[in-house]
């Protein structure tokens, strides 16, 4: 009885020992919540998270987000899911800038550290966010339309879904820039289209084939990766493709064919690896307490065209290599 007592003294001894050692430190316990797993910007920006584990070493990271980026209620539950004391930092795009808010706060009143990436929300608890400045993107896309149309025509803009804040502010960007600078290019129509591809084709194939009826559509101007595509795929379709200038966002292997054959006027690509690695070193930054130098921090967008998209700049961007 004695022996066993002593057994028992001397593991508790030890265990005590191990615990107290300034060389153990448990694993830093980070969950990132993506808008959606069906567009390569996430897997893209996954690959920057990536980057970021293999510098800090001492994450357990946990991917999880909803199957499309208008699915708000499914982000929800995935972040009260995880709003619970063994997590220590939860990186979220949000899907929707005021859904998201008291959720949010929940999550950072039990101690858990925010960051924000890609699409901004309405609220003020995080430690960081990380995104592309999309009002200015927004206005690049403008600005290459206007010179595509010399300064008159008629354009379509395709959104996804309201209040997806980093989508709204593009298209916002877009449109002060065309009132101020080139009056003479119209905005017949700005059309909520869905937030997967298969919403967007559907959707656009029947607004252009009933607008096509009564107005010549020279230039359409799409949000992001999902409305692009779904553009495209109605263009091509309706036979319309590379008669109307498109202008759209994000970078896929079908979107870039679409430049090569001139089907899409050009594309405004984003960094979202740049993105992905920033966030998870935020998150490191944060748990630790280190002192925040920026709170908002922007990434960097280009304008991909078919002269351009082979450059070492935008393949280097683009991380086709």
């Amino acid at each position: 009885m004695k022996i066993k007592k002593n057994l028992l003294t001397a593991l508790f001894f030890l265990q005590f020992l191990f615990f107290s050692d300034s060389s153990y430190t448990k694993n830093m316990n980070i969950v990132f919540i993506p808008k959606s797993s069906d567009q390569v910007f996430w897997d893209i920006m996954r690959s920057g998270v990536n980057d970021g584990l293999r510098e800090f070493d001492t994450i357990d990271l946990t991917w999880r987000g909803p199957s499309y980026n208008d699915d708000t209620d499914a982000q929800i539950k995935i972040l009260k899911a995880y709003t619970h004391p063994g997590v220590d930092a939860i990186i979220i795009a949000p899907t929707d800038k005021q859904q998201l808010v008291e959720p949010v706060k929940k999550a950072a009143a039990q101690g858990i550290k925010i960051i924000i990436v890609d699409s901004a929300f309405n609220g003020s608890v995080q430690q960081n966010y990380i995104s592309t400045d999309n009002y200015l993107s927004g206005q690049l896309a403008a600005k290459r339309m206007a010179a595509t149309l010399n300064n008159a025509g008629n354009v379509v803009i395709f959104r996804i879904v309201k209040d997806s804040a980093s989508t709204e502010s593009r298209a916002q960007g877009f449109i002060d820039h065309l009132q101020k600078n080139s009056p003479d290019i119209k905005i017949i129509g700005d059309i909520y289209a869905g937030g997967s591809r298969g919403k967007v084709l559907y959707n656009a194939s029947d607004y252009l084939t009933k607008i096509s009826s009564t107005h010549h559509i020279d230039g359409i101007f799409a949000v992001n990766e999902s409305a692009t595509d779904g553009v495209l795929r109605a263009s091509r379709n309706m036979g319309i493709a590379g008669k109307v200038k498109l202008v759209g966002f994000d970078y896929t292997d079908y979107l870039v064919q679409g430049l090569e054959n001139k089907d899409v006027d050009s594309l405004i690509i984003q960094d979202p690896r740049r993105m992905g690695y920033l966030s998870i070193k935020a998150a490191v930054e944060a748990i630790k307490n280190t002192p925040i130098k920026e709170k908002i921090i922007f990434t960097e967008t280009k304008l991909v065209t078919k002269d351009n998209y082979k450059t070492p700049e935008i393949i280097t961007l683009m991380h086709v290599n």
